[in-house]
Formats: structure tokens, C-alpha cells, sequence
């Protein structure tokens, strides 16, 4: 089970910003609906007794968000989440998170073995592109900090985290058993939301996190500020309890990728499939910057070029590749 750090926290709070839309453009609404258990979910094939696992997830679809694009989406040891991923024009790779709870999350046969059914990961695509929606459900899971005091599990919460095709991000609670929120955590800030741009030398991030009554909270606009200071703040309670059956908390994406010297008809991408190498036409005579990612999200290139690039593929290995040019998904091709 994760340790919990006990420790001072010096500083002042920072104040409370809005940002750009480039570094946090999203709308946050919040409205009720029945709550469905992913039933005929497919598992993310996580042991029992899980504690901390980070598992890519196999989301079909390049994930519109924070101002760019992500092809590597995994499980977060942060609380109960999502990591993104993306690639931001200077060439380095900004890390974010979707958050069902800020509060760390393990698997309740970690102290009860006698129960019947443990804590679970189940995951589904619905809908048909463009208009796809990728399900991630965490189900009957149980809080670190409370495991950890009492040797038990008396609390446990069912939530899914929804990713639309278009950029739009849903929080979706279900039933728990959650009597008293001070019961499974240690700070009593603990909340949900997103953070984008985390700074893990700095432990620094931009958040939007649900703040007050789960049912009618505000989402204070925190910019770059640290965590820890976050958590001590008396400008940001959290949570005042754990959220009820049927809470959604939706997060509206504002933002338009503009490609202004590049179209997705301009792009070509030959032989396909190939086992030598390819060439990938980029439709344009202005410099762009051409990454490549395996089937698991792994950057394998990146490199600028102009007009097109050739590459050897002749050592990868066999699978579905994707290419995006200046941080959007334009394409895949195949290594026989």
C-alpha cells in the first residue's frame, strides 16, 4: 500500500487565477444520471490485491485535450484517474490528469480476503467515429488512508471517467458506502477535476477541481500552484463528502486544433504496409515537426522535416503505427 507523508507545509497561498485557453480550456457543469456498472466491460487484466498499477489504457482514438492530442493514456498512481500525455511544440511531453478522486485508491482484498469480490478495472468503447465515447470504470475500490488506520474497508465507490471522441470529459458516480469523507483521507481537501501541465520536480500543476457541496460545487481556477500548498490552502475546502449516485461532473472542451499549413487530405503516407521503409508526404513546403507512436503509445520518432520524410523501418517492430505532424493525429500505417 502507498505511504502517507506526513509533513509542514510552508508558504503563502497562491491566488486564484484564470488561465489561457491554451493551458486549461474547459467549461465545467455538473447534472445527475442513473449510474450503469460496466458489466460487459473488458479488464485491464490487473492482479488481485492491486496497490499501485499504471497500465496503458487502449483508448481507439486520439484523445483531443489541454490544447493538443494524446495517443498514451494510462492509469495513474495519483488517486483514481488518468494520465495524458502529450506533446507540446517545443518537443517536450507535458503530463496530465483526469481525476475521479484526488484520494489513493487500492484494491479492498489488500485487508479483506474474505470477501467475495475485490476491486476492479473495466473499460468499453461505444458509439461509432466520430462521435465515440472510451468508458473507464473503477469499480467497488477502496481508500488507502482508511485501509491503512483501520485494517478494513468499510468504504467503497464505484466511478467512471468518460472520454469523448470530441474532447469532452465526464466524471460519473455510482453507488458507495461512504458515510464520512474525513474517514478515508488524510487532507481534508481531497476532491476531483483536472490538473494539466504537472511539474513532478516542482510538484506544481494548473487545477480545476470541484470545490464545497459534491452536488453544487464550484470549480476554482488554481494557476501553477503547488500541490501540497493546495491541500493546506483555507481557500480550497474540497469536498464536503463524497459525491452521491448519479453525480456527473462534465467537463466542456473549448479549444480548435488550427493547422493552417497542413490539411488531413495533403497528407500521404506510402508504401502502406510497409517492412523497408516509408515515406510520408506532408503537403507543404513550410518545416513541420512529424512524430510517430507504437500501438502502445510509445514515441518511437520525432523529427522535423520538410516537404516529406523518409524513414527505415526495416528494425521495428511488426504492428500499427501512428503519424501525427505538428501534434495532431494525421494517420497510421502498418510494419509487416
Amino acid at each position: 500500500m502507498k505511504k502517507i507523508v506526513l509533513g509542514l507545509v510552508f508558504g503563502m497561498m497562491c491566488p486564484v487565477l484564470s488561465w489561457g485557453q491554451d493551458e486549461m480550456p474547459y467549461t465545467a457543469e455538473v447534472f445527475t444520471d442513473v449510474y450503469v456498472p460496466l458489466e460487459d466491460g473488458l479488464s485491464l487484466n490487473i492482479g488481485e490485491s492491486w496497490d499501485v498499477p499504471i497500465v496503458v489504457l487502449d483508448v481507439p482514438f486520439p484523445f483531443p485535450c489541454f490544447g493538443s492530442s494524446s495517443d498514451l493514456l494510462r492509469l495513474t498512481d495519483v488517486g483514481g484517474g488518468i494520465e495524458v500525455y502529450t506533446d507540446q511544440p517545443a518537443g517536450s511531453q507535458a503530463f496530465h490528469l483526469i481525476s475521479g478522486t484526488t484520494m489513493d485508491i487500492s484494491d479492498i482484498l489488500i485487508v479483506e480476503d474474505s470477501v467475495e469480490q475485490g476491486s476492479n478495472h473495466r473499460y468499453t468503447t461505444v458509439g461509432e467515429s466520430p462521435d465515440r465515447i472510451f468508458k473507464l470504470e473503477f469499480n467497488n475500490v477502496g481508500f488507502d488512508y482508511e485501509m491503512m488506520m483501520t485494517g478494513a474497508a468499510p468504504s467503497t465507490a464505484n466511478f467512471q471517467l468518460w472520454l469523448y471522441e470530441n474532447g469532452v470529459i465526464e466524471i460519473h458516480y455510482g453507488p458507495n458506502t461512504v458515510t464520512d469523507i474525513n474517514d478515508i483521507t488524510f487532507w481534508s481537501s481531497m476532491s476531483a477535476g483536472l490538473s494539466s501541465f504537472y511539474n513532478w520536480e516542482l510538484f506544481t500543476a494548473n487545477f480545476l477541481w470541484a470545490n464545497g457541496e459534491p452536488g453544487e460545487p464550484d470549480f476554482p481556477l488554481y494557476d501553477d500552484v503547488e500541490f501540497d500548498l493546495l491541500q493546506a490552502s483555507e481557500d480550497f475546502t474540497g469536498w464536503t463528502a463524497w459525491p452521491e449516485d448519479g453525480q456527473v461532473y462534465r467537463f466542456n472542451y473549448n479549444y480548435t486544433l488550427v493547422e493552417e499549413n497542413l490539411r488531413q487530405e495533403d497528407l500521404r503516407i506510402f508504401p502502406n504496409p510497409a517492412s523497408d521503409k516509408i515515406t510520408i508526404a506532408c503537403g507543404t513546403n513550410n518545416p513541420v515537426t512529424v512524430t510517430i507512436v507504437d500501438q502502445k503509445g510509445r514515441r518511437v520518432l520525432q523529427a522535423e522535416y520538410v516537404g516529406q520524410a523518409i524513414v527505415d523501418v526495416a528494425s521495428w517492430d511488426s504492428g500499427v503505427y501512428t503519424v501525427r505532424v505538428d501534434g495532431a493525429r494525421n494517420g497510421t500505417f502498418i510494419v509487416q
